[in-house]
């Protein structure tokens, strides 16, 4: 049996509540990360192989020297599927995941990592980072046969750093590839109208897209629409406002007509977030990860893009999209669906399918697609799962999401995460974590370390002082001792 250690926020069967996703930030922050890892972990479930989630501990802490060698020794193949990790605010993740592998001697594989720059901007835009990235970069090579890149900027970018051309290879989003290589995807209607089922996603921080989204939101009554990061999972949990978005137009605070009409979602898993996509007629919107679980649903999709991360992938998964640096009121659903041709992104599927597979092979990964390699137990597994419905705007109609959150905190508040009977258990917790997700739970457990060692220091000088008294006049010592014993509670 074959132990693969896999760099996912948690496996695709275990159902984790959202205050629990949240607190515990098993989605890494963004729901659409599940979609790559479940894919790759769906791809390398073979009747030969035993995965294991690392809940992406490994890159949320300093790895300590015994992590590496516990990799070492429990596993035969280290694989990290990424998404655009070559990026400013991702480079301490990047630094630390680099720290353990420095550690380990086992075979490691990247899938789908990617630059990111602003539209307009090109790889000038990463220099700051560019010692983080060769160091990453230079040790995954140095424990496998090559890196599997999102697109050609990507992959233009490492060979501007000095990798060498045959060991970086565009193999695109692992998320695409879950259905398989005869995956296809066709219009449902001819046409969409103003009471069309729609589904929006959105990156609130692009400019102009809080007019863009109060006008689809008011042009078509049965549009929903989708949120995947922190942050939406926030405002549907607890009210709480963006803290960086002060667009009062963008689906960002509790008074927005989608809020207030309860048209917002946001799905804890893939499978249940493609079963919803499946009964919408088209998708649209910012986020790649989200109009490709519409695909995967289904249903028609196009990206409507606004940096360089999801253009190259929408250009080599031939995508249906529209570079759209600035939204405006005036863009129309209906014309966006009219121009979204599948065709050629069904066309290409075959071809960027069997690249993918032949670098999982190139790295000596089997896969499920093999001949004889079969599935394992992924699909009864996936059939026995019973995942936690889409999160719902507080103010749903029947009282349940406030209900489910007083539950939550009757059962224990933040600090009490690692007590909590709804809390995620990391099943292999990698470097350890003590439990803390949250904010809050680090300070708590940094202060009892702080308190722990100032009390080691208090009954140090309190012996020290109890051994001068024995051998000093007695006056002053006492009034020392006295005046300790209030200050620190000693009897």
């Amino acid at each position: 049996m074959t132990r693969l250690l896999i760099r996912s926020g948690k496996d695709p069967f275990t159902p984790v509540a959202a205050e629990s996703t949240l607190t515990q930030d098993v989605f890494n922050s963004n729901s659409g990360n599940y979609l790559f890892q479940h894919a790759v972990w769906r791809a390398l479930a073979t009747d030969d192989a035993e995965l294991v989630s690392n809940g992406t501990l490994s890159e949320r802490a300093k790895p300590k020297q015994r992590d590496g060698a516990r990799v070492n020794a429990e596993f035969d193949h280290f694989v990290i599927p990424m998404a655009n990790a070559f990026r400013p605010e991702f480079a301490s993740r990047l630094d630390r995941l680099s720290e353990l592998l420095e550690q380990v001697t086992i075979p490691v594989t990247v899938t789908g990592i990617g630059a990111q720059a602003a539209h307009g901007q090109g790889v000038e835009s990463l220099e700051s980072i560019a010692s983080t990235v060769k160091k990453f970069v230079g040790l995954v090579l140095d424990r496998s046969a090559s890196i599997g890149v999102r697109g050609e900027f990507t992959r233009s970018y490492l060979l501007g750093l000095g990798f060498p051309d045959d060991a970086i290879e565009v193999i695109g989003c692992p998320s695409l590839f879950l259905r398989g290589r005869d995956f296809a995807v066709d219009k449902k209607v001819d046409m969409i109208t103003a009471h069309s089922p729609l589904a929006l996603n959105l990156t609130p921080e692009v400019p102009g897209i809080g007019a863009f989204a109060t006008a689809q939101a008011q042009r078509h009554p049965h549009l929903t629409y989708i949120g995947q990061d922190a942050h939406d999972l926030r405002l549907l949990l607890w009210g709480t406002p963006f803290p960086h978005v002060h667009d009062m137009r963008a689906p960002v605070h509790l008074d927005h007509p989608l809020y207030q009409d309860d048209r917002m979602r946001l799905f804890l898993d893939t499978w249940s977030w493609y079963d919803f996509l499946a009964t919408q007629d088209f998708a649209y919107g910012t986020r790649f990860h989200g109009n490709v679980a519409a695909l995967l649903g289904g249903t028609p999709a196009q990206l409507l893009a606004h940096d360089s991360r999801t253009i190259e992938l929408a250009e080599y998964h031939r995508m249906p999209f529209t570079v759209m640096p600035e939204f405006t009121a005036e863009l129309r659903a209906e014309e966006l669906y009219d121009s979204t041709d599948m065709s050629e992104f069904n066309a290409a599927m075959p071809e960027t399918f069997d690249r993918y597979t032949s670098f999982l092979e190139r790295n000596g990964l089997a896969h499920i697609w093999q001949d004889g390699a079969g599935s394992g137990d992924f699909d009864d597994r996936l059939a026995a799962a019973t995942f936690p419905p889409p999160v719902h705007p507080l103010i749903a109609s029947d009282g349940h999401e406030i209900a489910s959150r007083l539950q939550w905190l009757r059962q224990g508040m933040v600090l009490d995460i690692t007590r909590h009977p709804q809390a995620y258990e990391q099943p292999f917790p990698h470097p350890p974590w003590n439990g803390a997700g949250s904010r809050h739970a680090r300070i708590q457990a940094k202060t009892a370390e702080q308190l722990a060692a100032q009390r080691g220091q208090i009954d140090e000088l309190y012996a020290r002082l109890e051994r001068i008294e024995r051998s000093s006049p007695r006056g002053l010592t006492t009034r020392v001792l006295r005046l300790i014993r209030r200050l620190f509670g000693r009897s």
